[in-house]
């Protein structure tokens, strides 16, 4: 970490009223990436490249300079600074944030979007903007309607630009910064530095400085997150998933899937086996999404089941779980992902569910971790158990000190009347049924224990799926029709040997010597013939003088 950094915000000669807002705020001491950025904006005017982590606190590290240089100009009618992010829920919270930094001085922000109308928007713009926060989209749109101009920027800001750029905006932000003036200041800030955020900056920039905040040390992801893995079949996903949310019991945290598609499906499932959850992806109108996120973060439901797109900018505080029910396809993106719990000195849970094909994908994401993924089984019946009893046990200790006389007076009736063990044993049962019976637990068909080392992703001890359906077809195209799949069960008859020792005894021809047999095989299939409706109706009625014959007119 870079030595002399500001300790405090009072150390970064920021206004008065700006230090005030911030204590009112709880915002004590300036992370890394707001130490180095703040002082630069205040008093250079330079172009600034930021690499920081996600929840590092880069709005404030541009929010605040940006809003002191502004206040001494007072309200005006053309925008002076604007800022790109690449969701609507992203330049939401920007937009909030930075609302809240400004307080009651005489500056206002506006927020463009798509999926609000935009006839909201154009009459905010009409009364006059200071700082615009959008999506590129959506300030596109109401330039070429002429409500937006950008003729007068000082600051032109991008958010997450590596998003941007890997969500398809290189054009649209190109033709924004197009129509800014060339003297204005650039801020990039970033995750990560690709090649195409370096063009950008080689187009619009002059001389920008280069800065990137160190990675907290002790404060890391890998301290103050356990993550952990376990390995099930595809089919076996959604039960693995209930007996990690039985064994964790109540969570507060996200779960991550891959489409749209598989964010419903998962979300209905939880939502029939009486868990909390919402789903949240692209499909869903903008009043919807702002309606589920809101909801989430007064803690409403229990769990958000999104997609990574749709979950870019959403800041909620205190998860405790971040579970990937589908492995993210880069490194990267699973780092973002866990990196929502374990903040603040908090513990956080990060639990990935990865199927036998996903194997070298989680090898790749383990050796990205430094092995702090550890590989586990799932919890089996006597661990969610004992979990259940624990938490019950728990929560009647607090509980007992504040119970209502009325319900001691009830015990003491019910216990001249009753066993008190028995009232006792009548109440769990009520209260849990089936949920601590052994039973109600039986064991997933889990895969083979195999090493994620330098051979990753080879699955020679098991065959894969597709492998086993493509044999079955191939054997049924070979004349095979006596296999256990197409075989008619007969309780008197034995059961068949397999294949190897029926070749072994002789009495099962090869693949190629039985395909003369086609013949005789479609000559069995022809002794029976498909019944017709009216046939299966005679069947039933046995009268068939009273059925009516209908004709069939030809079509013309």
């Amino acid at each position: 970490m870079p030595e002399n950094l500001a300790q405090n915000f009072a150390e970064l000669a920021l206004s008065q009223g700006t230090l005030d807002i911030l204590e009112k705020r709880s915002y004590t001491c300036p992370t890394p990436i707001q130490a180095m950025v703040i002082p630069k904006l205040l008093n250079e005017e330079c172009d600034l490249i930021a690499q920081a982590q996600t929840g590092t606190g880069k709005t404030a590290a541009y929010a605040l300079p940006v809003i002191e240089r502004l206040l001494p100009e007072g309200r005006q009618k053309s925008p002076r600074a604007i800022v790109l992010a690449p969701t609507r829920e992203l330049a939401m919270q920007i937009a909030d944030e930075t609302a809240r930094f400004i307080g009651g001085r005489e500056l206002k922000a506006v927020t463009v979007y798509g999926g609000q109308p935009i006839e909201i928007q154009l009459r905010a713009l009409k009364g006059g903007a200071d700082i615009i926060v959008g999506t590129p989209g959506r300030v596109i749109d109401l330039m070429e309607r002429n409500a937006l101009k950008l003729k007068n920027i000082r600051f032109a800001i991008l958010d997450e630009a590596d998003e941007m750029l890997d969500m398809g905006f290189v054009e649209d932000i190109e033709t924004i910064l197009a129509e800014t003036p060339n003297e204005k200041q650039m801020l990039m800030f970033s995750a990560t530095v690709p090649a195409e955020a370096r063009k950008i900056a080689e187009q619009f920039m002059h001389n920008a400085q280069y800065i990137k905040a160190p990675a907290p040390e002790k404060q890391s992801i890998e301290f103050l997150t356990e993550q952990w893995a376990c390995e099930v079949r595809r089919e076996d996903k959604f039960n693995a998933l209930k007996r990690i949310l039985n064994a964790e019991g109540r969570i507060y945290g996200m779960i991550f899937c891959r489409t749209r598609a598989d964010v419903d499906e998962l979300t209905m499932n939880l939502q029939k086996n009486k868990f909390s959850a919402e789903a949240l992806h692209g499909e869903l109108t903008q009043n919807q999404r702002t309606r589920v996120i809101e909801q989430f973060k007064c803690r409403r439901f229990d769990m958000l089941v999104a997609t990574d797109v749709a979950a870019r900018g959403i800041d909620v505080n205190d998860l405790t779980h971040v579970i990937n029910y589908a492995l993210p396809q880069e490194t990267d993106i699973y780092t973002h992902r866990i990196g929502r719990t374990g903040r603040a000195g908090k513990k956080g849970v990060a639990i990935s569910i990865f199927s036998p094909s996903e194997g070298k994908r989680f090898a790749a994401i383990r050796k990205a971790t430094n092995n702090a993924l550890e590989l586990r089984s799932l919890p089996d019946a006597k661990a969610i158990i004992s979990a259940k009893k624990q938490r019950f046990r728990e929560a009647l200790e607090e509980r007992l000190p504040k119970v209502n006389k009325v319900y001691w007076q009830m015990a003491e009736e019910l216990s001249e009347v009753f066993d008190p063990l028995a009232v006792m044993a009548a109440m769990l049962d009520m209260k849990f049924y089936r949920e601590l019976l052994p039973e109600n637990y039986p064991p997933l068909s889990g895969t083979k224990n195999r090493q994620f080392g330098s051979m990753h992703g080879t699955h020679r001890d098991k065959p894969q799926d597709g492998d086993r359906r493509s044999r079955r077809r191939r054997h049924d195209r070979n004349g095979d029709k006596n296999t256990a799949d197409t075989a008619p069960q007969n309780s008197s008859s034995k059961p068949e040997k397999s294949f190897e020792k029926r070749q072994k005894s002789g009495k099962e021809k090869t693949f190629s010597d039985s395909k003369p047999e086609k013949p005789q095989a479609k000559a069995l299939h022809a002794e029976k013939p498909r019944k017709r409706l009216r046939d299966w109706a005679m069947d039933l009625t046995e009268t068939p003088e009273n059925l009516p014959r209908y004709k069939v007119k030809k079509r013309k």
